[in-house]
């Protein structure tokens, strides 16, 4: 297929995933991310994708990043083979931009801002929901391009589980599972991996294990209280050097450990929420042949949210909570600290209503958050969007949003680089959008357009980061979706125009142009599946132009009582191609396992 010829078919026949991935499965989609409550997709008047258990089932992927290139408005650059530095972008938006959580916790770094989501497994996951759009006025800093959460397995009193082992090429080893039992009133479940495997160069292997455990406790009919732990390790060979030349020896080790503690009380008319968390990072690069090139990260989040929601009548519904965020970094390197026991704290309240008048087909929401920072002062973000159903099948939204991202605590702090007067990045964003269904075919588009300002970007005059930078993103996403009795469908596209409004370049690595096609068909006991990303022309640092490139992934499986064997195949074709520049993504490669329910 013609790379012109899969973006065009995307294009015409499609359009964003609020309804496009609702037939693929029989069950509703939910999300608790949009509005911090759980509602089904259709009746949230933002662009959200629920991407569920079936898909990942069938996608036989063990990366978060593997589901989300097929996601509209998305673009993942990975710099080089598996367990290298991998961004996300959102809409345009910068790799700073995403919120990234996970079962409410944040995961964002507080040294720099973004996420790696080099490393972040898929095992025990229940559902990933990517929220595109302004969220700051429900999640605060971070939040200008979207939300991505991944959601673990809660089995509430049920026993089983899955286990998964594969091998391939490259060295690939890999085991992994999830399951849950009951224990009277407490419910455990428990989920982790381990993985070994090299890479396409000499020191490029990528080892991690991970374990996450969740405990449930019910109080009663209408209370819950949990505990939750999240522990990661990996290590990475580092086969060269910023230079380009090897290093034979260099690794980086990477540790992540997430405590936290979920309270919730329900009731028909409304309920309380509470979390409080602490995250832990420890990132260490070191190389025997040379002590220049070591250094050492140690980041902490300390974590609070208290939020109650409760009904008006029959057609509004009020949520108001408050948020405490403290970030801290030690940092340094062979040339010296970097920080020392650096920190910001940060205070919220907000309040979100939604009006749902019982006598039309009418939807609206509205948001505002005020967040306080010891750092750089307050900030107030608003939100507003509205859905009308003027027929049963078809729905039209509109939405408008402010948001911002608190600088790191490496752009404020750092000696010698760091701008202690710095000020939050901010953007505004409107949307329009159009989900239908007809059948067991759906579709949706969204328009959007994203202003930022404020960017912190340095400032070669001053050799310091300073608010000067300004960015406008606008484009469209579209995606359909069939369903049959033996197979289903989904395509998606995306067409951005980004431009950097002080230079009035591109902006770099985000494709103007990016589609996929997902088709899997399943005969008797067989599951047949095939992935083609199509991703356009990019410019990369250095006005470095990036060719575009069609890849395909396969897989197929067979069902065999607790066992089904499959083969997965990455790049099929053996495409060449750069995410990041003078970094060669994998070429083709393949995995045989087999899952095990019990």
């Amino acid at each position: 297929m013609r790379r012109s010829h899969l973006f065009l078919v995307a294009l015409l026949g499609g359009t964003s995933a609020t309804l496009a991935q609702s037939p693929a499965v029989v069950e509703e989609r939910i999300t608790v991310t949009a509005t911090a409550v759980a509602e089904p997709v259709r009746e949230v008047p933002t662009t959200v994708d629920v991407i569920n258990a079936a898909e990942i089932e069938d996608r036989r992927v063990d990366q978060a990043i593997d589901l989300l290139r097929t996601v509209p408005g998305l673009d993942l650059v990975q710099s080089g083979s598996r367990g290298k530095v991998t961004s996300l972008f959102t809409r345009g938006t910068n790799s700073s931009h995403t919120l990234v959580l996970w079962n409410g916790i944040e995961l964002n770094d507080p040294f720099l801002g973004g996420f790696d989501w080099s490393n972040l497994a898929v095992d025990g996951v229940e559902r990933v929901e990517v929220v595109r759009g302004p969220y700051s006025a429900l999640y605060g800093s971070s939040a200008l391009g979207g939300v991505v959460q991944l959601v673990t397995r809660r089995r509430e009193g049920e026993a089983g589980g899955s286990a998964r082992a594969e091998a391939g090429s490259n060295d690939f080893l890999r085991a992994g599972g999830a399951g849950g039992l009951a224990l009277g009133a407490v419910s455990i479940d428990l989920a982790g991996h381990v993985r070994r495997g090299d890479g396409e160069v000499d020191n490029d292997f990528y080892d991690g294990e991970g374990l996450d455990l969740t405990a449930d406790a019910d109080l009663g009919e209408s209370s819950r209280l949990s505990a939750m732990a999240r522990l990661g390790h990996s290590t990475i060979g580092v086969p060269f050097n910023y230079l380009g030349n090897p290093t034979p020896e260099s690794e980086q080790e990477f540790d992540s450990r997430s405590l936290a503690i979920p309270y919730s009380f329900q009731r028909e008319r409304g309920g309380l929420e509470a979390l409080v968390a602490r995250t832990d990072t420890d990132l260490v690069l070191a190389d025997p042949g040379d002590p220049f090139a070591g250094g050492r990260a140690e980041a902490s989040r300390d974590q609070a949210r208290l939020a109650t929601r409760f009904r008006i009548g029959e057609t509004v519904d009020f949520a108001a909570g408050g948020d405490w965020d403290r970030q801290e970094v030690t940092s340094g390197d062979a040339f010296g600290p970097g920080l020392d026991a650096q920190r910001q704290d940060e205070w919220a309240a907000f309040g979100q209503l939604s009006w749902k008048p019982t006598s039309t087909a009418l939807r609206v929401d509205l948001g505002i958050r005020r967040d306080e920072n010891d750092a750089f002062g307050g900030e107030t973000s608003a939100r507003a969007a509205v859905a009308w159903a003027p027929a049963a099948a078809i729905r039209l939204r509109a939405g408008y949003g402010e948001a911002f991202r608190a600088p790191s605590l490496a752009d404020l702090y750092y000696p010698g680089f760091g701008n202690p007067d710095l000020q939050p990045e901010r953007s505004e964003s409107l949307e329009l959008g159009l989900d239908g269904e007809a059948g067991s075919f759906s579709y949706s588009v969204a328009l959007f357009e994203n202003d930022l300002d404020n960017l912190i970007e340095f400032d070669f005059a001053t050799f310091l980061p300073k608010n000067i930078g300004r960015a406008r993103a606008r484009g469209i996403e579209l995606s359909a979706a069939a369903r049959g009795e033996l197979f289903e469908a989904q395509l998606a596209a995306t067409y951005l125009d980004g431009e950097n409004l002080e230079t009035g370049g591109p902006l770099l690595r985000r494709p103007r142009e990016k589609a996929s096609l997902s088709f899997f068909a399943r005969p008797a006991d067989w599951t047949i599946g095939t992935v083609v990303r199509h991703v356009g022309e990019r410019t990369d640092f250095g006005d470095i132009a990036l060719a575009a490139y069609t890849a395909v992934d396969l897989t197929v499986a067979t069902r065999r009582g607790r066992f089904e064997p499959f083969v997965r195949v990455e790049n099929l074709f053996d495409e060449e191609y750069e995410e990041a520049a003078g970094y060669p993504a994998p070429g083709a490669s393949f995995a045989v396992g087999v899952d095990v329910r019990f």
